[in-house]
This record gives structure tokens, C-alpha cells and sequence, in this order.
């Protein structure tokens, strides 16, 4: 099993809803976002922490849609309410092991935090992951991307 593979996954999978969901639900300005995200890794116990620069430009972004597009994970259920949401998904297939989440999210325009809960389960042997994230817009372009 690699699980940088699976971490990067749900990395991308988490900076996917850190994107704009939908116009009428969260709102987020558009630009270069810094977007740090704190987890444990599972098999050692080390700390995770990791930075990353997203370019946003599209408000009306659907995560569920990327990935249903991407096949490796799908939204069971997602709950939006003013400026947050709240999702469950199942992942997994390939040469991926299966899991499933949770997780919330929100909005204040400029800045943003979240959390996720995954569960993976590989034979007889069941690992947790927790991730929380927080992002905030650094620029209103995406200048150097």
C-alpha cells in the first residue's frame, strides 16, 4: 500500500472542496490561496504539515462533480447552508484501497477552514486520518502558477 498516495489523494480531494462549490452557497474570492493542511499520519504517528498555492478562478466550482470525473471518490451526501457545507464520500478502487469520510467546511470570503475524517480498511487492519485545513487568499491574481 503507498500512503503517500493515499495522503496526496485526500490532500487533492480536500483542496477540491476548499475550491467554490457553488454561487449560492459559499462564496470565495478568486485568486492565489495558501492552503495549509495538519493531519497525523496514520502508520507512524508523525505530524503532517504541508503548504500548498491554489489558483482559484471559478466561483461555481462542484467538487462532487470533479470527483465523479476523476472516479476515485463520489459524495454520498453533501449539506450546504450560507457560507458552509458538509459531505460524506466513499473512495477507493484500483490499485487504491477503499475508505470513507467526512467532512465540513467553511467560508468568510477571503480565508476558510475545514476538517476531514477518513477511515481505510485493508483486510483485517482499519487506519484513521484526520485532516484540518485552513486557507486564506494571498493575491487577487494568480501571478507565478
Amino acid at each position: 500500500m503507498n500512503i503517500r498516495k493515499i495522503r496526496l489523494s485526500v490532500i487533492g480531494f480536500a483542496l477540491s472542496l476548499a475550491l467554490p462549490l457553488t454561487a449560492s452557497a459559499i462564496q470565495f474570492e478568486t485568486g492565489k490561496w495558501e492552503v495549509k493542511m495538519q493531519s497525523v499520519n496514520p502508520v507512524t504517528g508523525q505530524p503532517i504539515n504541508e503548504t500548498s498555492f491554489e489558483c482559484i478562478e471559478d466561483k461555481n466550482f462542484d467538487p462532487a462533480q470533479a470527483m465523479m470525473e476523476d472516479g476515485l471518490c463520489r459524495i454520498v451526501d453533501k449539506q450546504e447552508s450560507n457560507n458552509s457545507v458538509r459531505w460524506k464520500m466513499l473512495c477507493g478502487g484500483g490499485d487504491m484501497p477503499t475508505f470513507s469520510g467526512a467532512g465540513s467546511f467553511i467560508s468568510h470570503g477571503d480565508s476558510a477552514e475545514g476538517e476531514m475524517h477518513m477511515v481505510m480498511t485493508m483486510g483485517e487492519t482499519t487506519m484513521e486520518m484526520r485532516n484540518n485545513w485552513s486557507g486564506r487568499r494571498v493575491s487577487a491574481k494568480c501571478d507565478g502558477m
